[in-house]
């Protein structure tokens, strides 16, 4: 029996669970900030300080945009390190940047609010510039380590959705707290949750605006809190790697993207990406303000929402990544069962909005969330099958930025679909479900898409470049 084989049938072809463990509590400080952004953030933007969806989209498409810089800072990983660590510094520093980044952002957006001024706008075009930055560079580092050290384990479909599933987690406590501050806010300023009175939401519409600066005061704490686990669980390169990484050729990133959109299979999988995300993400910052238009929901109430659709990703992450583990169901088929249920999902959204039925949006929450908790399993399974030893930090970072542009295009479509639909038709209703009914649309696209991506062709047409690259830098 060969080394191999033996290896392959000990108990280390598992993930241990404490490595499991150590590699979900970064995703803490992840989880925060997009809380922060995305229930607290952009709804008290957009409906108490009167800034239009389509500025707050294109803020959140600008901090998307920097995950260009994830490719570089992959490709800089694999060839260079840190105190013989590839990974690890990346992460903290990438983390913490974007934390700190974000603590001036509220005050920023309640000047802009108040003067209308260019430099209020500046301020808060630099904040999202750094904050996108460090989340680029530090999300490729995270997903690479995920990749590198579940290399060859049964069990990576379970560590994927598990480090996935606790950062859905995050976000629902983050949610649940910021709730129930915020309605212990409005209570000592009297406006208890019973109250419907207008002076009430007034209250109600001050305290969340004076409260934000404080959540994202508290960002890096909880950050950092998550960062302290990674140490000691990379591997330190030996000194032949070291020297090995020293030697290798400088960075050149036009040949880096060059050498991955020309594969047919890296272009094709990464434009499912775009779709796939852009689709199931078109709702991602008019959620919160789509119960406040249609159903008159209080602050208290929309930062539910988050926490509602993170409870039926958690359970469709748990299951299926359970489920993924034991059976050999292929990772497409995964993906493709997340976008028809997140198909099914938008349509009791726009079903709600239409009939105005308060239950069926709820509904339609929590099944988009299921629906985004299968399609995670599948997809990013496949991102990390979709490497190649020595490649994969600049290969997961291609992945991390389709993602990235995506959802960042989705919150500016999604932003501006809502502000035109309403000036020109002055229906929150119609407009709200056309762009649910595109979500749809764009889900059916996806599922095309991505029955024409093979990954063994992909690492086939990888390694055929990769040999050609080193011929001719020999």
């Amino acid at each position: 029996m060969s080394a191999s084989s033996m290896r392959s049938s000990h108990p280390s072809d598992k993930t241990p669970l404490l490595t499991i463990v150590r590699l979900t509590l970064p995703k803490l400080g992840v989880a925060y900030a997009f809380t922060l952004l995305l229930s607290v953030f952009n709804r008290v933007m957009i409906n108490e300080l009167a800034i239009a969806a389509g500025l707050i989209g294109a803020l959140f498409l600008l901090y998307r945009l920097m995950n260009v810089f994830q490719v570089w800072a992959g490709r800089y990983a694999d060839r260079r390190s840190w105190f013989g660590l590839r990974r690890t510094p990346m992460m903290v520093f990438g983390l913490l940047l974007a934390t700190l980044a974000l603590v001036p952002l509220p005050h920023a957006a309640i000047y802009y609010s108040e003067t209308r001024s260019v430099l209020g706008l500046a301020l808060m075009v630099a904040s999202m510039s750094l904050f996108g930055l460090g989340f680029a560079m530090n999300g490729d580092a995270h997903n690479t380590l995920i990749a590198e050290l579940t290399e060859g384990k049964r069990n990576r479909p379970a560590v994927v959705a598990t480090v996935w599933l606790f950062q859905i987690v995050f976000i629902v406590i983050s949610g649940i707290v910021s709730s129930i501050v915020l309605q212990i806010a409005d209570t000592q300023a009297g406006a208890p949750p019973s109250c419907t009175t207008a002076e009430c939401a007034a209250i109600r519409s001050a305290t969340a605006v004076r409260l934000m600066p404080a959540f994202f005061l508290v960002g890096p704490v909880v950050a950092l809190v998550g960062l302290l686990p990674l140490l000691g669980l990379e591997p330190k390169l030996s000194s032949a790697e070291r020297a090995h990484s020293a030697q290798q050729p400088p960075l050149r990133i036009r040949e880096a993207y060059a050498r991955i959109f020309v594969n047919p299979q890296a272009r094709l999988f990464f434009f499912f990406i775009v779709t796939s995300i852009f689709a199931l993400f078109l709702q991602d910052n008019i959620l919160e303000p789509f119960g406040a238009d249609v159903f008159k929901l209080a602050p208290r109430q929309t930062a539910q929402f988050q926490p509602i659709m993170g409870m039926g990703t958690i359970l469709a992450m748990l299951v299926m990544g359970i489920v993924a583990s034991k059976f050999p169901i292929p990772k497409r088929q995964i993906a493709d069962w997340g976008l028809l249920t997140s198909a099914l999902g938008f349509a009791l959204l726009a079903l709600s909005a239409l009939a105005h039925l308060l239950p069926v949006m709820f509904a339609g929450i929590a099944v988009l969330g299921i629906g985004m908790g299968v399609f995670n399993v599948g997809s990013l399974s496949m991102m990390m099958d979709m490497t190649v030893p020595g490649e994969t930090g600049s290969l997961m970072g291609a992945w991390g930025m389709a993602q990235a542009l995506a959802n960042g295009f989705a919150q500016l479509v999604g932003g501006s679909l809502r502000d035109i639909g309403i000036q020109l038709t002055g229906n929150f209703e119609a407009s709200y479900s056309f762009i649910f009914v595109v979500a749809i649309g764009m889900c059916l696209i996806s599922i095309s898409l991505v029955s024409h991506v093979s990954v063994e062709r992909f690492r086939r047409l990888t390694r055929e470049q990769l040999v050609a690259t080193m011929e001719a830098t020999a």
